[in-house]
This record gives C-alpha cells, sequence and structure tokens, in this order.
C-alpha cells in the first residue's frame, strides 16, 4: 500500500469518525438528555392519509396524528408540541371558556429520564406513583378523577382537572396524559382542555392518543 493511498483512506476513517462521532453526540445531549425534548418542524415528517395529517418526529421516533386541516408549532404553553384547530373562536381558551364553542388544542411534551432531589429519577417516581394510585392509594392522584389504563402495551396515566364555574352553563376540564415507555424511560405527556360546548374535542383528544405509536 502507497504513502498516498494510506493517506487518503486515514482521511476517510478520520470523517467517519467525526461523522459518527457527531451522530453520536446528538443522540446523547439533544434526544436522551435529561428534561423535556426540544421540537424543531426540521425533524418532522408530514404526509396526508385520508382525512388525517401523519406527522413523525424523526428523532423521537414516533408518529402522531391528527385532522389534516390542523396546525402545529412549538411553545411552552400547555406542551412543547402543540396542535390546534385553525377555526377555533377564541385566543385563550381557559380565559375565554364561556364564549368558547369551536375548535380543540392538544399539548405534548417528552421528559427524558433524569435525576431530581436526593437521587430521585424522574421516570421511576412517576411510575411508583401510578403503581401506588392502582394500589388503592388515592393520595397520589393529584387531580379530581384519576385512572390507568394499557394503550399498545404503553401504561398510561390519566388525571382530570375540574372547573367548577357557578355562572357557566357547561363543564370545563384539563385533562392530562403521562404515558411511560417503559424501554427508553421516556414520559409523554399529552394535555387538553375539553368543554360541554365543544363535545368534539373529547374525541379528538381519544383519537390523537389511540393512534400516538412509540417505538
Amino acid at each position: 500500500m502507497t504513502k498516498k493511498t494510506k493517506r487518503i483512506l486515514i482521511g476517510i476513517l478520520s470523517l467517519l469518525l467525526i461523522y459518527f462521532g457527531y451522530k453520536l453526540y446528538l443522540n446523547l445531549t439533544l434526544i436522551e438528555k435529561p428534561g423535556y425534548y426540544d421540537f424543531e418542524r426540521s425533524n418532522i415528517q408530514e404526509k396526508i392519509v385520508g382525512d388525517k395529517k401523519v406527522l413523525t418526529e424523526k428523532n423521537l421516533g414516533i408518529t402522531m396524528q391528527i385532522p389534516k386541516d390542523w396546525e402545529y408549532e412549538y411553545k411552552l404553553t400547555m406542551g412543547s408540541f402543540i396542535a390546534s384547530d385553525p377555526t377555533t373562536n377564541v385566543k385563550f381558551l381557559l380565559r375565554d371558556f364561556r364564549e368558547w364553542t369551536k375548535g380543540c388544542t392538544i399539548g405534548l411534551a417528552v421528559e427524558n429520564d433524569g435525576i431530581f432531589g436526593d437521587n430521585i429519577s424522574i421516570f421511576e417516581d412517576e411510575f411508583n406513583r401510578m403503581n401506588y394510585f392502582k394500589e388503592g392509594d388515592q393520595s397520589y392522584c393529584d387531580y379530581h378523577h384519576c385512572e390507568v389504563f394499557d394503550i399498545r402495551g404503553n401504561e398510561v396515566w390519566k388525571g382530570v382537572r375540574e372547573f367548577e364555574e357557578t355562572n357557566f352553563d357547561g363543564d370545563i376540564q384539563h385533562v392530562f396524559i403521562a404515558i411511560l415507555d417503559n424501554k427508553k424511560r421516556r414520559i409523554y405527556r399529552i394535555n387538553s382542555l375539553l368543554s360541554t360546548q365543544v363535545p368534539e374535542c373529547q374525541e379528538h383528544l381519544n383519537d390523537f392518543i389511540n393512534n400516538l405509536e412509540i417505538k
């Protein structure tokens, strides 16, 4: 092997090491770091299937479905990822709930495992709280109502906060969903506001949860 060939091979190997080292860095720092994942539009693949907009987040390996006419964005309110009906007739659902009669919003945040306090795992803490509730300890429910069920092999931990208004002829609920991914030790947190004036929001939330694919 000539010196020139050796230099070329060394150069190629160096580039490969840089490339795979960079990919490893991304995996360790952007995806698996403790705390909440930062959604970016460039990481989402979108396609229309029938009346649905199918969204695949490439880094997380999850697929979501929303109505094809809905829009999505990223902000710190309600969750990192926000999907909403553009025909919603108020700007702030919770503040303007009396006038809110059209449109729905669903938020999604993804939390990676980490350590807080006295060496307590975020994932283990959520997992243990859910199991204590399943065993009958209602004190682990931080909401007005809680329940646990299973979707596609993942346990779902649901909490509902009721808003009691004496001068409102209807009911408002804030629904919190935590889906525990045991393989990757992630928590997928979904939340949405529901109103008896906009009953289709419950259907949209159920559809979003039931069609969320976690790989």
